[in-house]
């Protein structure tokens, strides 16, 4: 009885979230519309042309005025965001790109966000059309399976294997009008592993969004999802609506708000249990220093699941926190890092299989991830990516303890 109603209460919740979220798409963006300023003529065309010109720091001042004409002007952000590009700006650069337009599921270092919002931008407001970018890398990894509890319990360490990485993919962006912009991207990731007895990873990520800047700030609303193959036929399909609003405080600063209601949907087979419904909401803040060339991050998010198919579990209360940082010594050269930390806290009781079938336990799981890189642009559009990651997945129930170590070396070629 307690579950149909979690059920209830999970499916009820999924389509609260959905009405408010197009009542917000209806309300906050439709009247916009109606009441846009014009901006400064002068200050617009004045920019255009000593960006053009290769006065970047000149252009940068004509784009400010423009803005205080009008704060919610794309061409006046675009221009502001391109002129700190060209002056080798990038936390600052890719801050003001987002005031106007967003995409998901770009590299981690603000260099190549930098380069491929620019790279719309250059042919984003005239002529108006689609501006796209793409982009291709492939190399080889080693992937090994650390020893925990788990491999411990199963018979030893796990696998160390080599893997030829491939990910391809791109986004696109158009002007709906002089305050909305239509965006969206694709990213496939497959990994081939020289281990015949063990399974290749799949995985395409997607994303379609609307956005318009409201002064400094972003409203963007849209869906997103992806596909990942988990092996003997099987796969995990996610979908989600979301709503975010980015608040601009400055050149520096940035706060990201989002809220998102999601499935995870294992379709068939044995993994079908695993099937849930998922509310969260993340906020985040953007800081950037060293004059826009380091970028330092914070986030925390909240959320429930609500279990759709029997989980073992049962439903779980999620909580975490994430940082990131990144530098550029100059324009060839850019490092970063990054950290996540996840908590799952479970409903339902479980019986501990592998040490007392008697004892049941609520499931409660650590997630801890680190990662980082160099990024070494040695050609125009190319670049040599030398990357790892470390994940820890501790339980209280020992069977289910993970941690994996990562380390690959890539090419990226971007156009």
């Amino acid at each position: 009885m307690r579950r149909v109603k979690h059920l209830a209460a999970a499916r009820q919740g999924l389509r609260t979230g959905v009405a408010w979220l197009v009542l917000a798409v209806v309300g906050l963006s439709a009247p916009v519309a109606d009441v846009m300023a014009i901006g400064d003529p002068a200050a617009l065309q004045r920019g255009e042309a000593l960006l053009s010109a290769g006065q970047a720091a000149e252009a940068k001042l004509a784009f400010e005025a423009a803005l205080a004409a009008d704060p919610s002007s794309v061409e006046a952000h675009l221009g502001l965001a391109r002129s700190y590009y060209a002056l080798g700006e990038y936390a600052r650069a890719v801050n003001e790109f987002e005031a106007v337009l967003r995409f998901d599921n770009l590299p981690r270092d603000l260099q190549s966000q930098a380069e491929a919002y620019d790279r719309v931008a250059a042919g984003y407001v005239t002529p108006r059309g689609w501006a796209p970018f793409f982009y291709g890398e492939t190399g080889v990894g080693n992937y090994r399976q650390n020893s925990t509890k788990s491999t411990d319990i199963f018979g030893g360490a796990g696998n160390n294997d080599t893997f030829l990485p491939i990910r391809v993919g791109g986004g696109w962006s158009t002007a709906l009008t002089e305050r909305h912009s239509f965006n969206g991207t694709l990213d496939y990731r497959f990994r081939w592993y020289d281990d015949e007895d063990r399974r290749n990873d799949s995985d395409l990520r997607w994303n379609v969004n609307l956005s318009r800047p409201v002064d400094d700030d972003n409203l963007r609303f849209g869906l997103r999802g992806r596909v990942s193959y988990r092996g003997d036929g099987q796969y995990r399909n996610d979908w989600g609506l979301f709503g975010t609003y980015d608040i601009g405080l400055g050149a520096n600063d940035r706060v990201t708000v989002t809220g998102e209601v999601r499935e995870r949907r294992y379709p068939r087979g044995p993994l079908r249990s695993r099937t849930r419904d998922i509310a969260e909401l993340t906020v985040g803040w953007s800081h950037s220093l060293a004059s826009g060339r380091t970028s330092f991050g914070l986030g925390g998010s909240i959320g429930q699941e609500w279990a759709t198919q029997e989980r073992i579990d049962g439903d779980a209360s999620l909580w975490g926190f994430s940082g990131e940082f990144d530098h550029s010594f100059s324009d060839e050269l850019d490092l970063f890092l990054w950290f996540a930390y996840a908590n799952e806290s479970y409903d339902d009781e479980r019986p501990d299989f592998t040490t007392d079938p008697d004892l049941l336990l609520q499931r409660n799981d650590d997630l801890w991830y680190v990662g980082g890189g160099l990024v070494w642009g040695f050609a125009p559009g190319w670049t040599l990516r030398p990357t790892f990651e470390y994940d820890w997945e501790d339980s209280n129930i020992p069977a289910l303890t993970y941690s994996k170590t990562e380390f690959w070396l890539t090419v990226r070629k971007s156009f």
